[in-house]
């Protein structure tokens, strides 16, 4: 995340050294808008296994579930100046995939399935021309990720996070908008306990996972201003 905050801050003083010397005009993002979302969702868990029964024991493992997915969009767009506007809204995105969690697990019969993703956020935008703007997007998101099969106790798991992406958007005279982005989403770590695991041909302890999870997105959204 570190690296990502030097590029974002990177990007923001190119962008307004070009929208210094643009003629913009922050009004035609003016108003309340609605979405389509089309995205590529990548989601990764790294994890650290310990035995709790048994011989002691640490490894580590990741998994990761990649998904495409379509969402819904709304939000308002306030102007601040002649060339920056503030956008807040909120995003629905289903994301319903499945990963065999083995990697993480170390079990043969442990499956994590993944839920729609929540999420409200404010955008900074700041116009390069009249009708595109380049903005920046801190979100907090939501969602819930279930951990399933006959060597683990059934449970599932809600998990916060916080979202950071760049993007463009573009708007046309009749109110119809185009907009494209691209970010990482921090969520909160989960430990799955009571997963049964096999030693010497038969099921003699258990063993608890804490894992990290991480979501990477590209998304397109096409909507209508207001």
């Amino acid at each position: 995340m570190n690296k990502l905050g030097k590029l974002v801050g990177a990007v923001c003083i190119s962008a307004v050294s070009v929208i210094s010397s643009a003629n913009a005009d922050s009004s035609a993002f003016t108003g309340a808008y609605v979405g389509v979302t089309g995205s590529a969702i990548g989601m990764a868990l790294d994890g650290e296994r310990t035995k709790t029964l048994g011989q002691a024991q640490t490894t580590k493992g990741k998994a990761g579930m990649v998904s495409p997915a379509a969402g819904l969009e709304v939000g308002f767009s306030y102007p601040l100046s002649d060339m920056a506007f503030i956008t807040v809204g909120g995003n629905y995105q289903p994301f319903d995939t499945e990963v065999n969690a083995n990697n993480v697990t170390k079990s043969t019969n442990v499956k994590l399935t993944s839920a729609d993703i929540l999420s409200v956020f404010i955008e900074p935008s700041f116009n390069i021309t009249e009708n595109s703007a380049f903005f920046i997007k801190v979100a907090a998101s939501e969602s819930e990720l279930a951990a399933t099969g006959t060597d683990v106790t059934n449970k599932t798991y809600d998990f916060d996070g916080t979202t950071i992406a760049l993007g463009t958007k573009t708007i046309s005279d009749n109110g119809m908008f185009f907009k494209t982005e691209a970010g990482i989403t921090d969520y909160d770590s989960i430990t799955i306990n009571n997963i049964l695991e096999d030693e010497a041909g038969s099921k003699t302890f258990t063993s608890s996972v804490k894992a990290d999870i991480e979501v990477a997105y590209g998304q397109v959204t096409v909507g209508y201003k207001f």
